[in-house]
């Protein structure tokens, strides 16, 4: 899902002039990359910083343009192509939606991802009013058993230019080769985790020739020992980038780590 980036860059509209010095707002100046907003700053023995707010807020100050350091905002949000999708929220939506479908797959039992690609083809639709293929895909989705009709819930007009650009990104992006990995609806966080094991007794950044087989046998037992520990206390924790999660989240305190692994493998070896 790493092209949901790419999807908020073609909704950028704002003009990229050739140089920093021919930016007239300071919406163009927070057009142009870290690397280049502080090249400028050394040109003009400007103070560096890492933060780019603080680099176009001086850069706009050096330049004299209007509003220039009147806010540390400074104009975060460049004009959109496609207003109704920062709106209404539609990337963070898509990627809950290519969720919800794959688990939907897995439940049916597909095994072929044509009907999961249709399934998350039809989010544009959806989102537009038009809930025809919901019913033929799901038909217990709340639009089918509400009767949504008439564009009720609709978050941008059928037909026009977001519907058009959210169809024509699925279109590209989510294809029948690429929703073959997503047909299960597995996770791969387990693997992650095992692997961070691994990482404290067998470290990247050395090569144990001898012992590497070892140090994997010793990060497999402690796995096996921890993995299943008792959950002390959940707790919620509401995310502060609202951008990413609105709900809140909830959090699992584990039960200490033990090591009963390390005596029995002493004794049975130096017995």
């Amino acid at each position: 899902m790493g092209k949901f980036k790419e999807l908020l860059q073609e909704m950028r509209r704002t003009p990229k002039e050739s140089t920093v010095e021919a930016a007239t707002t300071i919406a163009q100046v927070a057009v142009f990359s870290v690397v280049q907003l502080k090249e400028y700053c050394r040109e003009h023995d400007l103070p560096q910083s890492r933060s780019k707010l603080q680099l176009v807020q001086r850069v706009s100050v050096h330049l004299k343009l209007p509003e220039a350091g009147a806010s540390t905002e400074i104009q975060r949000q460049r004009p959109l192509k496609y207003p109704k999708l920062a709106v209404h929220d539609i990337a963070y939506k898509l990627k809950s939606w290519i969720y919800t479908c794959a688990k939907n797959a897995s439940l049916r039992g597909d095994t072929t991802p044509e009907l999961l690609t249709m399934d998350i083809h039809n989010a544009a639709d959806h989102w537009a009013g038009d809930h025809t293929t919901c019913s033929y895909v799901h038909g217990m989705k709340k639009c089918v058993v509400e009767n949504w009709t008439g564009g009720k819930e609709a978050k941008y007009p059928e037909g026009g230019k977001t519907h058009k650009a959210v169809k024509e990104f699925l279109k590209k992006y989510i294809t029948e080769t690429k929703m073959k990995c997503y047909i299960r609806a597995r996770e791969n966080f387990i693997s992650e985790i095992f692997h961070s094991v691994i990482n404290k007794f067998s470290t990247k950044r050395i090569h144990f020739d001898a012992s590497h087989t070892a140090r994997l046998a010793c990060a497999a037992m402690d796995w096996n020992e921890n993995i299943r520990r008792d959950v002390r206390a959940t707790y919620q924790h509401a995310s502060n980038d609202t951008a990413v999660r609105r709900r809140a989240k909830t959090n699992r305190v584990m039960v200490e780590r033990t090591s009963h692994w390390k005596k029995a493998l002493a004794a049975t070896v130096f017995s």
